[in-house]
């Protein structure tokens, strides 16, 4: 994956949550799973959002699987190359402006 795609693929702060909160043990994430309802808002804008373009542009990167039937989402196969970039992120998190994770 190139740069420009790598960083395309993060550029919505929606999938940008999606993948720190599989990276944060939380109890969303039971066992590296996320079940899509606990990333889902409550708006049908940000439901068709996230069922049509965020999910699949994450699973298409790899850095998701996404389980359409159980609607789970789990860490992906290329997860491990963005790591380093969500965990800076969730480290600095209360020094990064508010739209930005």
């Amino acid at each position: 994956m190139d740069m420009d795609a790598f960083f395309e693929a993060l550029s919505d702060i929606e999938r940008r949550r999606i993948l720190v909160d599989l990276l944060v043990p939380s109890p969303q994430t039971d066992g590296g799973t996320l079940a899509v309802g606990a990333v889902e808002q409550q708006t049908t804008e940000s439901h068709v959002a996230l069922y049509h373009t965020h999910l699949p542009k994450l699973a298409d990167c790899g850095f998701i699987r996404w389980d359409r039937d159980s609607n789970e989402v789990t860490k992906g196969p290329r997860f491990e190359d963005v790591r380093p970039l969500l965990e800076a992120i969730d480290d600095q998190a209360e020094e990064l402006p508010v739209n930005w994770i």
